[in-house]
């Protein structure tokens, strides 16, 4: 089981590898770049990796607490993960497939700025709201 450190540091590696494809999707010249391919490949791994584990660890916990609230903002959470995991799907299985022609990097360049976008939100909530209620209603 992971601990909150564990998801916490896993957040910060996604947060750096965000900031990272930032600059390198605004390049036309690495669009097809197998390098960057591959990053994002680690990227989508790390994202997935940390969806999944955040849903088994402490989480469900959450769900299951008495106050309705607290509850509620966990299943939330849950159920903003399962959209996430779709759209986070197939952006991967088409990003790289695109030509460098410059219609395809606009909409690359946007399709990619919208995805890094909700991942950084979901940190950003997560950090915010779901890491202090773990903390107060989850650890000892």
């Amino acid at each position: 089981m992971y601990s909150l450190s564990e998801l916490k540091k896993q957040n910060q590696e996604i947060s750096d590898l965000i900031e990272v494809l930032r600059v390198l999707f605004n390049d036309k010249k690495l669009v097809n770049n197998p390098f960057v391919c591959d990053l994002v490949s680690r990227f989508n791994e790390k994202v997935w990796m940390h969806l999944v584990f955040e849903d088994n660890t402490i989480y469900s916990e959450l769900a299951k607490h008495h106050n309705p609230d607290i509850s509620e903002i966990a299943k939330s959470f849950h159920d903003s993960a399962k959209e996430i995991k779709k759209e986070f799907s197939c952006y991967v299985k088409h990003w790289c497939k695109a030509s460098g022609a410059d219609h395809h990097q606009q909409a690359f360049c946007g399709d990619s700025s919208a995805i890094l976008d909700k991942i950084t939100q979901r940190i950003e909530f997560e950090t915010d709201k779901i890491f202090p209620l773990v903390e107060k209603h989850v650890e000892n």
